[in-house]
């Protein structure tokens, strides 16, 4: 049996040893600490990878390598599925090169095929292979480490010369810088490229990934040309739509609508919402009608733009049929919830009892609005949540690894997240999976906690797992200071990093509240912050004071929770510009009318999470919320 199966309960003052023994090593007290190890290793054995391995740390220390080597492979060979392994080979690695022992090359060779993403490693082997006389396969590795995005491949660069790069190893650079996001960089590297490569044979790659980093920099137009040459109708199309040229677009209308690629379903249907907003309706319906019968296979998407179309126009009765007919075929509470409103809206009775449930339910953002919309429902919840009080925090009726909760009590919680990481990636079952991400909430670990979870079905005693108070003291600081709904801030950054402080998006928004850098240094005084450079962002306090600020304007400015949040993400002129030329009469219009995709689904993910924590806390009144969602 191996030992890391042998749950066998330690007491406080056997598994001290471990604690008092890596103290001791940290204070550089080797001797007390290889003694309190060798105790810990002979009474704790649960954890005797961490007791050999950080002995073998004090033995180096001291100058005993034989005996810090000897630990290590103990580790290997008795502790085969730790999560230290890694780690002891990284080690044992170190103390091989300090010794200058003859299988070193062989134990990189063994790390690197087993770690092929560890770039440290890979470029330790690369020199030695280089120093050893092994050009060739030298600079084969340091190549691979080239065309990576990683703060290697500089250092691994000037390892090579201007011959050893090929135009196939700058095209893959340039991809694999497209993938990091590092558009610009992509773009330097794939023109690079593109002056190397003499003929054709490459050019078209080269050009299409090109092509796609200028986008990706809102050089639309330019984008637009490449990708015409290239003769790539759907992304030419997506260029030049979102550049503007609406007589270029409609020019070559027929000729992408006959692509035959689904992709530009997307497009049209863009393209035909345009038009509506426009007030060009029979045009729109003309376009809708055309992609229908030319790609009938996405019939739902092209259908709903359809029913849409005739509801923003007031014609409910065909709106409605289309509603009916979606809802029959595909299901789903948003068909259902525009059918009532046209009922609504012609003085027929809506089907409420559909989307209403009378237990406090985990409802989607239909189910949300369809509560706010009848008051009564509304009242009768806050006195269910009063009488209920908050929702309980996950309580796990046993203990999943004995080796997690001695690591958590000694107070070693980074060991502890490591060993909780390695129990995640075993397929965990239910159980496991549940205490793993309640353990990784409780240890401050919210993302891997909350992505974690989210493989299981939601039940109202794991709803802190779904939807926990991450950064409570700054984001309770940030909601005194600013004067912010704390619950909205919240489920903001839930949305927007799933608690990452360490998130970039796309876009170059970074932390918990995805700020651009230039919002930031835009408000960052409002809250005494005086911010220096960009990666300050990444600061958890930081972050929440100036985002939740900034939420705070824009809820003011709007006097609207959902406009606010519209411009959180996409910016306050497209809301203005929308506002202007919408007309809507209920906020609901507004938000399923975004013309941005990414913007609309934003708005209802982060106005669920919002509902979902406004009803697991008792000081929230759900009925008072109103005010600030809008009228439906």
């Amino acid at each position: 049996m191996s030992l890391l199966a042998t749950f066998s309960f330690a007491s406080d003052d056997v598994s001290n040893y471990l604690l008092n023994g890596k103290n001791s090593l940290d204070k550089g007290d080797y001797e007390s600490a290889i003694s309190q190890l060798t105790t810990a290793y002979e009474k704790l054995p649960v954890l005797g990878d961490y007791a050999l391995l950080w002995r073998a740390r004090a033995y180096e220390d001291r100058g005993d390598m034989d005996r810090a080597i000897a630990d290590l492979r103990t580790v290997k060979e008795r502790f085969k599925d730790s999560p230290l392994i890694k780690n002891v080979r990284i080690k044992e690695i170190e103390l091989a090169k300090k010794k200058n022992d003859r299988n070193l090359i062989k134990l990189l060779e063994g790390f690197v095929k087993d770690y092929p993403s560890e770039l440290n490693m890979k470029y330790a082997y690369a020199s030695l292979l280089k120093k050893n006389g092994e050009t060739e396969k030298a600079k084969r590795i340091f190549k691979d480490i080239y065309v990576s995005v990683s703060p290697l491949s500089k250092s691994a660069l000037h390892e090579l010369s201007p011959s050893d790069i090929t135009t196939e190893d700058l095209i893959k650079r340039g991809e694999n810088l497209n993938k990091a996001w590092m558009f610009g960089e992509a773009e330097k590297c794939l023109r690079e490229a593109l002056k190397k490569e003499s003929g054709e044979g490459l050019k078209t790659q080269i050009l299409e990934k090109l092509a796609y980093s200028i986008f990706r920099q809102k050089r639309y137009r330019e984008a637009s040309e490449l990708y015409k040459e290239v003769n790539n109708r759907y992304w030419r199309a997506r260029s030049v739509f979102r550049a503007g040229d609406m007589e270029t677009f409609e020019s070559e209308l027929q000729e992408l609508i006959n692509t035959g690629d689904k992709r530009v379903v997307s497009v049209l249907i863009a393209y035909g919402s345009k038009q509506r907003r426009d007030n060009n309706i029979e045009r729109a319906l003309e376009i809708f009608n055309n992609t229908l019968s030319k790609y009938p296979s996405e019939k739902e998407e092209i259908l709903w733009a359809k029913g849409w179309t005739y509801y923003m126009w007031g014609d409910c009765k065909n709106a409605s049929e289309i509603f009916s007919h979606l809802n029959q075929t595909y299901g789903g509470s948003k068909y259902m919830y525009w059918k009532n409103k046209c009922a609504e809206k012609t003085g027929g009775d809506a089907l409420k009892a559909s989307l209403h449930k009378k237990n406090i339910p985990h409802r989607d953002y239909y189910g949300f609005l369809s509560l706010l919309k009848n008051n009564s429902e509304a009242k009768e919840l806050n006195e269910r949540i009063n009488a209920r009080g908050a929702l309980p925090s996950t309580r796990h009726v046993s203990r999943a690894s004995e080796r997690v909760d001695i690591l958590i009590r000694l107070g070693l919680n980074n060991e502890a997240v490591s060993e909780l990481t390695h129990l995640a990636k075993k397929n965990p079952d239910h159980d496991r999976l549940i205490y793993i991400s309640s353990q990784l909430k409780n240890l401050g670990n919210y993302k891997m906690s909350v992505n974690l979870v989210t493989k299981v079905q939601y039940s109202e005693d794991i709803h802190d797992l779904f939807y926990p108070m991450a950064f409570q003291q700054e984001v309770e600081e940030a909601s005194r200071r600013n004067g912010i709904d704390p619950l909205l801030i919240i489920s903001v950054m839930r949305e927007e990093s799933r608690f990452d402080a360490d998130a970039r998006s796309i876009a170059g928004a970074l932390g918990l509240m995805q700020l651009m850098p230039s919002t930031a240094h835009k408000f960052d005084k409002h809250v005494k912050i005086a911010l220096k450079n960009a990666s300050q962002l990444h600061d958890a306090k930081t972050n929440i004071l100036i985002g939740s600020y900034y939420l705070k304007h824009l809820v003011k400015t709007f006097n609207s929770i959902p406009l606010a949040i519209a411009a959180y993400n996409a910016g306050e002129e497209a809301v203005r510009e929308w506002l202007k030329k919408g007309s809507y009469t209920t906020v609901d219009e507004f938000i399923e009318d975004i013309p941005y995709d990414e913007t609309r689904n934003y708005v209802k993910r982060v106005l669920t999470t919002y509902f979902e924590y406004m009803r697991a806390s008792r000081d929230t009144d759900i009925y008072a919320a109103k005010k600030y969602i809008g009228n439906l």
